[in-house]
């Protein structure tokens, strides 16, 4: 049975459809927010990146980050329009079609409408990269 989320993620400003990286969170706390992306063999990006060598792509890793930071904005009251400011990513292992998901750790700091953060990333328990980001929250058009 799968597990519910802690945040209405159809109600946020994340994406929709595939550009929505983030399928669950599973633990928020004052400064700390864990999701979680559902992959699997048949997910739609193995058959487009890379065709007869599969991976996931480490753009749309950096985006589950800024989108998983983006929702521990949300759950703390903001709203408005969600930017990533600036991101660095290391990258240790590749996710093969194997990986039944993709968990996320995020470590966040608010300072006004600034969120400094480390994210975590891991596949069946193995390190797969870190992701530091700044996401703001531009006021709502």
């Amino acid at each position: 049975m799968p597990q519910t989320s802690l945040v209405d993620i159809d109600a946020t400003f994340l994406p929709v459809a595939q550009m929505r990286q983030i399928t669950r969170v599973t633990e928020l706390a004052a400064s700390t927010i864990v999701g979680e992306v559902d992959l699997g063999e048949e997910h739609w990006v193995y058959d487009q990146h890379f065709p007869g060598d599969p991976i996931f792509p480490g753009t749309l890793i950096i985006e589950a980050a800024g989108q998983l930071v983006a929702l521990w904005a949300w759950a703390g009251g903001e709203r408005g329009r969600p930017r990533l400011v600036r991101t660095s990513a290391e990258f240790r292992a590749p996710i093969g079609r194997a990986a039944a998901k993709m968990m996320l750790r995020g470590e966040v700091k608010r300072k006004q409408h600034l969120h400094f953060a480390t994210v975590a990333v891991q596949a069946d328990d193995v390190e797969v990269a870190t992701v530091t980001l700044v996401l703001a929250v531009l006021p709502a058009s």
